[in-house]
């Protein structure tokens, strides 16, 4: 029902686009759009079909404490390690150190403290002693005093906080590999974070610089991108199915475990992708973010291997139809009950008649067996259309690479 609702949306969205064309051009010229891009879309009209790629597993940067000095490095670029895996250690001479000055001046601010308590009592005894004429002069020593103690304990809760931090920098000197995998990079220079590397998991270890960059190549899963045009399109932890380029025959089954918005995509050509809205169709380009898909099996999968998307509607077991499904909408019946549709014939609008096939409740739309191809573009069938009518090719360019594929986004 969701479906046959979003398939009315089009119709009516596509017929003010047509009615709003024909008004700029007196009435006279039609908007057609491709088949392609109209039985190769998803929900209200977005593209259900993401371009992607295999990518190693989880990436993991471990950072670095710019303000510790570094004592030693466990690895090198390239080695293999395991989860709990030494990478690298501090200098804890220096740490030690600076810890032990800490403590010695927490040390001197409880001196500070006796010190203006043993004056308070002081100060009191002798003020109980003095004329009335030198009382004042006695409390407002003894309300400085109180201030400096006041003080001192401040800093000593300052100093106990750095205590703590300082301590647990101790205690974790050695750094750990967080997963298993290969060592992409160590950033020896300091400059950190310039190998491009980022951790989509969120697993990086400590705070301050990247550091060691690790990646698990044991495990493959693949990687697409969803323009935030169409983000509702697609949900954490539903099922997908990953279509080979070469064979459309075959398949890989997965769950989308992850939509990165933290991280867009920084370009449009970034690993290959295709989208629609790049700067080669001449549309404006929409932001870009990058989804995971964890496979139940990566046989036959390699690393950089391109490949499409899509979510897994469980179709894959059911027979289906050799014909593009054009919505219902666009077909109109003769008065002997031949089916046609209004097509485009060079620059003019002309009737084509059309085979059908079996019909879909839920889609709302029949199987085309003859009569109109993928590249053909066909006009939404408003009142007052007639043949010989200029037409005016609607997304001509978003389309015009697709073929006899879906439009691809991502």
């Amino acid at each position: 029902m969701k479906r046959v609702i979003a398939v009315i949306l089009v119709g009516i969205v596509l017929a003010g686009a047509v009615s709003g064309c024909s008004e700029a051009a007196g009435g006279e010229a039609v908007s057609v759009e491709p088949v392609s891009m109209i039985v190769g879309t998803g929900p209200v009209g977005l593209a259900d079909r993401y371009a992607g790629m295999v990518v190693a597993g989880e990436t993991a940067q471990v950072k670095r404490d710019q303000d510790k000095t570094v004592l030693e490095i466990n690895v090198e670029e390239g080695d293999l390690v395991k989860a709990g895996d030494l990478l690298f250690s501090y200098d804890t001479e220096a740490m030690q150190l600076d810890l032990d000055k800490t403590y010695l001046e927490r040390e001197q601010l409880e001196n500070t403290i006796a010190s203006a308590q043993q004056a308070i009592q002081e100060l009191t005894s002798e003020r109980d002693k003095a004329k009335e004429g030198d009382k004042l002069r006695y409390t407002l020593q003894i309300d400085a005093k109180n201030v400096e103690i006041r003080e001192a304990n401040y800093n000593i809760s300052l100093k106990d906080r750095d205590i703590a931090t300082k301590e647990a920098a101790l205690e974790n000197a050695e750094i750990y590999a967080p997963i298993a995998g290969r060592v992409m990079s160590v950033d020896e220079d300091g400059t950190g974070g310039s190998n491009g590397y980022y951790d989509p998991s969120g697993s990086g270890v400590g705070t301050g610089v990247d550091f060691i960059t690790i990646t698990d190549v044991t495990r493959l899963r693949i990687q697409g991108n969803i323009s935030e045009m169409n983000a509702y399109a697609l949900t954490e932890g539903m099922p997908m199915v990953v279509r080979s380029r070469l064979d459309d025959t075959v398949t890989w089954n997965g769950t989308l475990s992850m939509i990165d918005w933290e991280n867009p995509v920084q370009n449009d050509n970034n690993d290959g992708m295709v989208y629609v809205g790049s700067s080669d169709d001449g549309m404006t380009t929409a932001s870009k973010y990058p989804f995971y898909i964890e496979l139940e099996d990566t046989e036959g999968l390699i690393l950089g291997q391109h490949v499409y998307i899509e979510p897994d509607s469980g179709e894959e077991e059911e027979e289906k139809p050799e014909g593009p499904m054009l919505p219902e909408y666009y077909i109109q019946y003769e008065e002997d009950g031949t089916a046609y549709v209004w097509a485009a014939d060079g620059s003019k609008l002309a009737k084509r008649t059309v085979g059908l096939g079996v019909y879909d409740e839920m889609m709302g739309a029949y199987e085309i067996t003859e009569g109109l191809d993928l590249s053909d573009y066909i006009a939404f069938p408003e009142e007052g259309l007639e043949e010989g009518r200029p037409v005016e090719r609607y997304e001509e360019q978003a389309a015009g690479d697709t073929g006899s594929e879906p439009r691809v986004v991502g």
